[in-house]
């Protein structure tokens, strides 16, 4: 399991971060094509090799997690190049396609189904899927130009929801038999994909996960159409208290307005399913994985907001009291969002689909809740400090006739 740590690969020659992708689907016969995969038919009595019957997710399982391992390795490092690292030859596209590839391959089932994928090991190998995502994801980072980083995060982002979009749905009798249009995919996509752990935190991975969540959100939610204007407007409801003048822009850091946006995003989802639950009823599925997504799309923010509050050298928040108050209201409406969506899921019992969206509302709820207490540490103590018999004596003569 250390062996990224500990290895010493300086033998070895810088590699091309294409061969990801070829070696994925020449060596072990993965489905990276856009759409479901696409089987050979087997016609009565015509005679098949044995090769051509055998389903494209049948892999060897434990080759492919030491693959995975090997190129996490070796991305920690930066043996894999990253073509691309200008704009004017197109920004990381070969970071861009191995990402894609590990994305089509996440959802591949022979990942979940083998029974020898932990075979002489004690990881699995669905856990090393997001190690191999955040590294590619941290070389890019070091090797594109530091300002078109942002601009490959939107573009990889962009990639890999549609390499997950218009899959078929699942067999007949499976948990996803009814996902017409393949949102499940996309929404275990964006859970499992890349970690939001506050104690692994990395900026460049929450930003990524950050404008893949938000992607995602969009391409669920395709019915709403002026995303972008519902998100500015609360955004500057949010943060009208933080502007010192009448300008429209925000005066806050960079990661701030990054968490905001993201926990914005997923407040902007969320009233939309809940005003449109009728609609939303109609595709269990859907439902399902739009309420997923901007969970997911609110705790990337939470995370953002947590890891750069905290200054670990003092203890102390490094955020204003003004900027701690508008994450706190959005968080408040997020928590009422939850239970508002929540109390529509009834019939939990004939339709397991609203039972996973309450459950899962019922965490994000606890966890957005914990998050709101720390945000809302500077606004309570105000309040005590208002009401207090120490802070009425301290106060200044002239305060105490003024009306």
């Amino acid at each position: 399991d250390d062996f990224q740590s500990y290895a010493d690969l300086s033998f070895l020659k810088k590699f091309k971060i294409d061969h990801i992708a070829l070696c994925l689907e020449n060596d072990f016969g993965l489905w990276l094509k856009p759409g479901p995969a696409v089987f050979p038919k087997v016609e009565p009595g015509i005679k098949t090799e044995e090769k051509d019957i055998k389903d494209a997710s049948t892999l060897d399982a434990v080759a492919l997690k030491n693959f995975f391992v090997l190129c996490t390795a070796l991305l920690d490092r930066d043996y894999f190049c990253i073509a691309g690292n200008g704009a004017e030859n197109g920004v990381g596209k070969g970071a861009t396609s191995a990402l894609v590839s590990v994305t089509r391959a996440s959802l591949d089932v022979g990942l979940w189904t083998s029974d020898s994928y932990s075979s002489g090991c004690a990881r699995m190998l669905p856990s090393v899927i997001p190690d191999l995502s955040a590294s590619i994801v941290k070389s890019a980072a070091r090797q594109i130009a530091k300002e078109c980083v942002e601009e490959w995060m939107t573009n990889t982002a962009e990639s890999v929801v549609e390499s997950c979009c218009n899959l078929a749905a699942g067999d007949p009798g499976s948990t996803d038999a009814d996902d017409a249009h393949g949102n499940l995919p996309l929404a275990t996509v964006v859970t499992k994909l890349l970690t939001r752990e506050v104690a692994e935190f990395s900026s460049d991975v929450a930003l990524m996960k950050m404008y893949l969540a938000e992607r995602a959100l969009r391409s669920c939610l395709h019915d709403i159409t002026d995303w972008d204007d519902k998100v500015k407007e609360l955004m500057d409801s949010r943060c009208r208290e933080l502007s010192n003048d009448d300008s429209d822009e925000i005066p806050c850091t960079e990661m701030f307005f990054h968490a905001t946006h993201a926990v914005v995003t997923a407040e902007v989802g969320l009233e939309w399913i809940e005003k449109h639950m009728e609609l939303m009823m109609q595709d269990k599925s859907r439902f399902l994985a739009a309420v997923q997504i901007a969970g997911e799309c609110a705790l990337v923010g939470v995370a953002l907001f947590r890891c750069t509050n905290l200054d670990n050298e003092t203890g102390k928040f490094k955020y204003s009291t003004e900027e701690n108050d508008a994450i706190c209201e959005s968080l408040t409406n997020l928590e009422d969002l939850c239970n508002g969506v929540k109390m529509e899921c009834r019939a939990v019992i004939a339709y397991p689909h609203l039972r996973r969206v309450k459950e899962y509302l019922t965490r994000l709820g606890k966890s957005i809740g914990g998050t709101r207490g720390i945000s809302s540490k500077d606004q309570r103590k105000r309040m005590r400090e208002q009401g207090s018999l120490d802070s009425w004596i301290a106060r200044p003569f002239d305060s105490l006739n003024s009306p």
